[in-house]
């Protein structure tokens, strides 16, 4: 088996430490995240990490992403380095790590530097007496709309994918989960499916509407009516496909 790792130059001293977190991982540090993929946080001397392990990819995959594709991990570094140049809030990035055999990707590992945040999107949509609501709802409009004006479509743009953290009287939004990207100037009707993922009832689609049509100078009903017309589809065709899953399990 051997390896690929690229680290930034300013963490290249807990180079020995972090390759040995990733090749023992199963042994190390608390899981934050364990579904699909596995996130664990690690502290080596004072620094605080989050490694992120990729699931195995199955063999097709482990072709696409040797010869075609970048790793999941590899993405992940470089597209945090672009949105931080855009001035739009994620993790800092340290390095990403993949494991080979006979020149073939067999899994990949991403770190970033560990936030110690105050809650998620999901903390704020579910608590309707949360004190702040609508404001953190405006500034989470904004962080979409800074994201759409830079050219960022966020294919994983889900409540769990955007941290908060509060700073005195202000709050910063950052961008989790980052390896399904793609840039490109956005059409008006690419900008409001992408709220798609977000499970937003009808209240919410009305305040993320109303803030949204305040930045892009369009009508709010329209904005309303396009975001419930692409969040029903997509929850139409999650059921559909849960369901197709389900039948072809037995």
């Amino acid at each position: 088996m051997n390896k690929f790792f690229l680290i930034r130059d300013k963490y290249i001293k807990y180079k020995d430490e972090i390759i040995n977190v990733i090749e023992n991982i199963d042994s190390n540090g608390i899981v934050m995240k364990d579904s699909r993929n596995t996130v664990k946080k690690v502290n080596i001397d004072n620094l605080k990490i989050n490694v992120k392990c990729f699931k195995k990819p199955n063999f097709f995959n482990r072709i696409i992403y040797t010869f075609f594709r970048s790793s999941k991990a590899s993405r992940s570094y470089y597209f945090a380095d672009k949105l931080r140049n855009m001035g739009i809030n994620s993790p800092y990035p340290i390095c990403y790590y993949e494991k080979l055999k006979f020149g073939i990707i067999q899994q990949s590992f991403y770190v970033s530097k560990n936030i110690n945040y105050d809650f998620d999107l999901d903390y704020i949509f579910i608590n309707k007496k949360l004190k702040d609501r609508d404001n953190l709802i405006k500034k989470f409009t904004k962080f979409t709309f800074r994201l759409h004006e830079n050219g960022v479509m966020f294919l994983d743009h889900s409540r769990s994918n955007t941290i908060i953290k509060k700073n005195n009287n202000n709050y910063k939004f950052y961008l989790i989960d980052l390896n399904r990207m793609k840039f490109k100037k956005l059409s008006f009707k690419q900008r409001c499916r992408n709220f798609r993922r977000l499970k937003m009832d009808d209240e919410l689609i009305e305040k993320v509407s109303l803030y949204y049509s305040e930045m892009i100078n369009r009508d709010n009903r329209l904005i309303f009516d396009m975001i419930k017309k692409y969040s029903v589809n997509f929850e139409n065709n999650r059921r559909l496909r849960i369901k197709v899953k389900n039948i072809f399990r037995f």
